[in-house]
């Protein structure tokens, strides 16, 4: 795209920018030595929301590849008829809060801050932006980041110059598993000493200093108890003045007893840490946007590590990661699980059912929520999903029945509660063991539970009874998410796609984040099951193995991204197995997969995650038909297209190569 220069990278990207001020995406093969820029645009003095360039240049200065996506030069912003504290307002009202607006605290240039009060984990920030509306005019607008302190929602809304809502994204992501502990059924404790002054780590992993075996602080991760669920370090522990953190696990007693938490907060340290360097080596360092308090002035922002917390008492059965900008520390939530079983119970006609709660929503305890059984009736296809919006006033004052699929836990839970529900029974729709239903929306006020295919059946049998849904009078031994591994590593994947990759939610692009979580965790296991000891299932949480994983594009419905994120990670499993088989290591696979990123567009489709990879490998024949035949096996080859229109997902699928692999 451009000759050799001696040109700074920026520089180079910059000036190619001026003279080819709208282009769509410019490409060309890379060699192996590359250096990637990043960069954003303002007008005005405002940033651009939306609007980046991600660009690569060789090692001899040419310009391999620039992918932009830029507001229109020469207008200037038509200016904003609402004030910041609207902004908030309407953000508020389209998330579903019924707060009032909170009070500004601070402001500064662009920026507006309000009291968080004991909702939000930090005051809610109003940036004014500038921002292209649909006709293609660039308008001032404000960007509102609430972030929820009891759920670790946290939403980012576009809220245009008029005071109405252009668009939301939700940098959460939540997974949802009945999982157990990490993997002590494939190995117990073993004490392994940090790594010392590395290229990944240049201060080791840990602060200088004494720490409490409750608190842990490094460059990379600030680990903590969070038992108390306040978004802070939970007081007490141990003080370590040595480095040392021996604490041995003990599994015949709950996790909340001192020593295994003090194992929780060591554990969850550890792990932070070896997934941080793993992926440095890989491509995910400062100027990628990694989380580091000190970037060691090479790239990047600092003065975001890893805020983990350690058996969060927000939920069960749960884990999520909310990723904000670079410089700004993201939240990894790590949940207790139920372990093996049941957690609540629901009480009909003097029999009891078995249930395991939801992780979002409020908690139940012993007195539990009481009323009529009901089955939901939203009127639309299958109409017991609750999956549209059931009628106010329907449910009031009832425990309502409703069956699993089709559409998020959340969406069913809230659309109970606003037709008046009490609480909610989700029946499963799998002969198989329920589990903690999960998910993240701070207005569901409600508590719920899924009970077995075959109770929902039955208690469909005995609708207008009078029912209870209460918390299991017996408390089984839970298991610590702290120490699975292919949570941890899943959780940090988010971290990784946000940052690297950008606006990776709705149904496609969050389904994709949700499958390359997975891919995180299996490139470093090496293991094709996902949460197999966790889950107590030697088909782990997802709905195959991915080795012989047998759905394909043509299965990606846009309903639950969880399920057709498999889709993405299945590609990528064959892909791997494709470079292990041609002589590669996996931790070659992991490197293309990586840096393929940096050649992926922000809110990806299927097909745009397989092109950056094959940019990534460059010319290297073999590389691009490992990456070719593993995503043309899964539906993804030439000709494939997955397109997001409005609430529904336009799927084409192809398995066909490309000449040059046939």
């Amino acid at each position: 795209m451009t000759p050799p220069s001696v040109q700074q990278s920026v520089e180079l990207v910059r000036g190619f920018l001026k003279t080819n001020a709208k282009l769509d995406v410019a490409t060309a093969n890379p060699g192996n030595g590359m250096t990637h820029v990043q960069l954003t645009q303002e007008i005005d003095g405002l940033r651009v929301h939306g609007a980046y360039v991600k660009a690569a240049i060789s090692d001899s200065g040419e310009l391999i590849q620039v992918i932009e996506k830029l507001a229109p030069v020469g207008q200037s912003p038509t200016k904003a008829t609402i004030a910041a504290g609207d902004a908030l307002g309407a953000a508020l009202t389209e998330l579903g809060f019924t707060i009032q607006t909170p009070s500004q605290v601070a402001a500064s240039g662009n920026f507006t801050s309000f009291a968080k009060g004991s909702l939000f984990y930090k005051d809610p920030n109003v940036e004014r932006v500038a921002y292209v509306d649909r006709g293609g005019v660039v308008r001032q607008g404000y960007v509102v980041e609430t972030w929820v302190g009891s759920n670790n929602q946290l939403d980012e809304t576009l809220v245009g110059y008029d005071g109405k809502v252009v668009s939301t994204e939700r940098r959460t992501a939540n997974d949802s598993y009945k999982v157990f502990v990490e993997d002590p059924g494939k190995g117990g404790q073993v004490v392994v000493n940090g790594p010392g002054s590395t290229t990944e780590s240049p201060n080791g992993w840990l602060n200088a200093g004494s720490h409490r075996s409750i608190e842990i602080t490094g460059n990379n991760v600030h680990a903590y108890l969070d038992a108390v669920s306040d978004n802070a370090a939970d007081p007490g522990g141990t003080t370590i003045s040595d480095g040392n953190f021996l604490a041995t696990a003990d599994f015949t007693v709950q996790p909340s007893t001192a020593t295994n938490r003090d194992v929780a907060v060591q554990n969850l340290f550890y792990l932070n840490n070896v997934i941080h360097d793993r992926l440095y080596t890989v491509g995910f360092n400062e100027a990628a946007g990694n989380f580091q308090a000190n970037n060691f002035s090479r790239g990047g922002r600092g003065g975001d590590p890893v805020n983990a917390e350690a058996q969060d008492g927000g939920g069960l059965d749960n884990a999520n990661f909310s990723t904000p900008r670079d410089g700004s520390s993201p939240r990894m939530q790590m949940y207790l699980w139920s372990g093996s079983g049941p957690t609540a119970e629901l009480t009909v006609n003097g029999t009891n059912f078995a249930a395991f709660q939801s992780s979002f929503g409020p908690a139940l305890d012993a007195t539990g929520k009481s009323g009529a059984l009901a089955l939901v009736n939203d009127g639309t296809g299958t109409t017991s999903d609750g999956c549209e919006t059931i009628p106010a006033g329907s449910l009031s004052g009832m425990v309502a029945v409703v069956d699993r699929g089709t559409c998020n836990f959340t969406v069913k839970v809230k659309n109970a509660q606003l037709a008046g529900a009490v609480a909610v029974v989700i029946a499963n729709n799998q002969a198989t063991e329920p589990f903690g239903p999960g998910g993240t929306d701070a207005t569901v006020t409600i508590p719920s539970a899924m009970v077995s295919q075959a109770d929902g059946a039955t208690l469909k049998t005995q609708l207008g009874a009078a029912s209870n849904l209460h918390k299991a009078p017996v408390d089984p031994i839970k298991f610590d998410g702290d120490l699975d591994s292919d949570i941890v590593f899943h959780e940090y994947g988010h971290g990784l796609t946000w940052r690297m990759v950008g606006s990776m939610s709705g149904a496609l692009s969050g389904a994709i984040g949700e499958g390359a979580s997975d891919v995180n965790a299996f490139m470093i296991n090496g293991d094709d099951i996902i949460g197999e000891y966790s889950f107590d299932s030697p088909l782990g949480i997802r709905r195959h193995p991915y080795e012989g994983y047998p759905l394909t594009l043509k299965d990606v419905t846009g309903a639950e991204v969880h399920d057709d994120g498999e889709i993405y990670a299945a590609a990528m499993w064959k892909v791997r197995s494709n470079y292990l088989a041609g002589g590669l290591t996996g931790q070659d696979a992991y490197h293309d997969f990586v840096q393929g990123l940096n050649f992926t567009p922000a809110g990806p489709s299927y097909e745009e995650m397989r092109d950056g990879m094959l940019q990534a490998v460059g010319t290297d024949a073999a590389r691009q038909c490992f990456v070719w035949r593993g995503f043309a096996a899964q539906g993804i080859g030439v000709g494939a297209k997955s397109i997001k229109r409005g609430s529904k997902v336009v799927i084409t699928e192809s398995f066909a190569l490309p000449a040059q692999c046939q």
